[in-house]
């Protein structure tokens, strides 16, 4: 048996937009396949605790921006 999984995360920013069109195929009937997506924009209680720490709002949507990418 074989097995695939496609796995798909985004931010949302501004008025940005995004599209998640799950696409799997396989040659085997025994195969078990996984598709999976998240989208969704900053979280204000994200942005906020970084905030009560010193960062402007810039530098927390950067922050976590950049933890999403890693």
């Amino acid at each position: 048996a074989c097995s695939g999984h496609t796995e798909c995360d985004s931010i949302i920013m501004d008025s940005g937009r995004i599209l998640a069109v799950p696409s799997l195929e396989a040659n085997s009937v025994d195969a078990a396949l996984v598709h999976e997506a998240a989208i969704g924009k900053i979280a204000g209680d994200q942005l906020i605790k970084l905030m009560t720490l010193g960062l402007t709002e810039a530098e927390a949507e950067e922050q976590i921006i950049n933890g999403f990418l890693k």
